[in-house]
């Protein structure tokens, strides 16, 4: 009976323990599944300078931004170092070994990186957040700078050449530039040709006034000698023979003792000269003719130079030959008289290349220009007006040259910059023209140089 009782008792006991147990279990399994339900805030840098992601608000070490909270809507991994390596839940990379870190796909928000953005090779793309531009399809007016310099205008230069073998007597004209008007005296000559002449002459009029025909030749002899129609008449009237033959200049301008028209009309003078220092044509100096020297027949021994209508030479660079075309509007200025402006147009544009350079010559005929103010020599500068072009332009700066004649322009795609190639035009200022590679449409970054890094633009597209 007694083991009867102990046995009801310790049965009673064992469902009550029982009891307890399950009680506890389920009250174990609800304070669980509470925990689970919660939602853990998560924070993250809104420039994505790292992968890290928060539990609590903060400040970014990198730039210095407050962390934004994000929903996390799906949990992934990578390597900080290996983007391209993905895991759905935390472990080492394959590769380097390093802890995987947890990253953010968000792709309802339209406004920041995705995992696309993020994994993507970096010798082919370019992650960051500068302003951009879009390509203006206008037109743009190309007007070239030149520089140059006024010249002699070859047609206005006359020469003064000896007619006749004789001694120069006397020399009026000392010294180059030594203005000149018509008629003025240059030098006497003394010439045993034109003495012989003028007996002949003398001699048919005291001796047979009536023949016409003989004094007529002897006349016209006379006057193909160099003798002025006021010299014949004095000496038919005194019949008095001359020994020396006074020589006027038949033109107006300034003397000058040269050799070759070339050394006028077209000097030699380096950009980053000044006027004076042209070359020693430039210089007043005395003529290496003096009183007393022979002179021989047909021997030039003057130039005359009228420095009204001068040339405009400017020189044109390479790239810009192409565009240049007659009767293109020019406007000149003198840097000595900045003030000072003249409008022509292109007059000639010489086919060969300056010597010794790749530069090459146009010619402005400048016929209504005051030829007080615009001293030959004087440097000056000039805009050519070529044109509108009508095309696709960028900024200079938002290209970038390969190094291989290549060039390239960074277009922003889902939040990156990938390198494309492109083909460039004519530059007007700081603006290029793109013939192909971009559309009107492309969004491509304002600064090409903000993108360059060791593997930035190595396989561009």
């Amino acid at each position: 009976m007694l083991k009867s009782i102990i046995c009801i008792i310790g049965i009673a006991f064992m469902l009550q323990s029982c009891s307890q147990t399950e009680n506890s279990s389920e009250y174990s399994h609800e304070d669980h599944k509470h925990d689970t339900t919660e939602v853990k805030e998560e924070y993250v840098c809104p420039m994505f300078c790292d992968s890290t992601v928060h539990n609590k608000p903060g400040v970014c070490k990198v730039c210095g931004m407050e962390f934004k909270k994000v929903k996390n809507e799906k949990k992934v991994y990578t390597c900080s170092m290996h983007p391209e390596i993905i895991r759905d839940k935390p472990g080492q990379c394959p590769i380097c070994g390093m802890d995987l870190v947890e990253i953010i796909e968000n792709k309802n928000d339209s406004g920041k990186l995705n995992l696309g953005a993020v994994i993507q090779p970096v010798n082919e793309t370019v992650l960051t957040s500068i302003k951009t531009i879009k390509p203006e399809n206008k037109q743009l007016e190309l007007v070239i700078g030149a520089m140059g310099y006024i010249a002699y205008n070859p047609k206005n230069t006359k020469g003064i050449s000896i007619r006749y073998s004789g001694r120069i007597e006397r020399l009026y004209i000392k010294y180059n530039y030594q203005p000149i008007k018509k008629g003025q005296k240059i030098m006497e000559i003394y010439s045993p040709d034109l003495i012989t002449a003028q007996q002949n002459y003398v001699f048919v009029l005291m001796n047979d006034s009536s023949a016409t025909e003989l004094i007529y030749a002897a006349e016209q002899k006379l006057r193909l000698l160099g003798m002025e129609k006021n010299q014949l008449a004095l000496l038919a009237k005194t019949h008095k023979v001359e020994n020396t033959i006074t020589v006027y200049s038949p033109y107006e301008g300034h003397i000058h003792e040269m050799n070759n028209l070339s050394d006028v009309s077209m000097p030699t003078m380096e950009m980053n000269k000044t006027a004076t220092t042209m070359d020693n044509t430039a210089i007043q100096k005395e003529f290496s003719i003096r009183e007393g020297m022979y002179v021989q027949k047909g021997q030039t021994i003057f130039d005359v130079i009228n420095t009204s209508n001068p040339w405009a030479i400017l020189k044109i660079y390479p790239e810009y030959i192409k565009d240049i075309k007659l009767n293109q509007p020019v406007e000149i200025s003198v840097e000595s008289t900045p003030n000072l402006h003249y409008k022509d147009k292109v007059d000639y544009i010489e086919p060969a290349f300056e010597k010794d350079s790749k530069y090459m010559h146009i010619r402005v005929y400048m016929e209504n220009s005051d030829h007080h103010a615009l001293k030959i020599g004087s440097l000056i500068k000039a805009k050519i007006s070529t044109g509108n072009y009508s095309g696709l332009w960028i900024p200079k700066q938002a290209t970038l040259n390969l190094g291989n004649g290549t060039d390239a322009v960074f277009v922003k795609k889902d939040n990156t910059f990938h390198v494309i190639k492109i083909k460039k035009g004519m530059q007007i200022d700081n603006r290029i023209q793109v013939i192909e590679g971009i559309t009107e449409t492309d969004e491509i970054a304002a600064d090409a140089q903000y993108l360059i890094d060791s593997e930035g633009f190595i396989k561009p597209e």
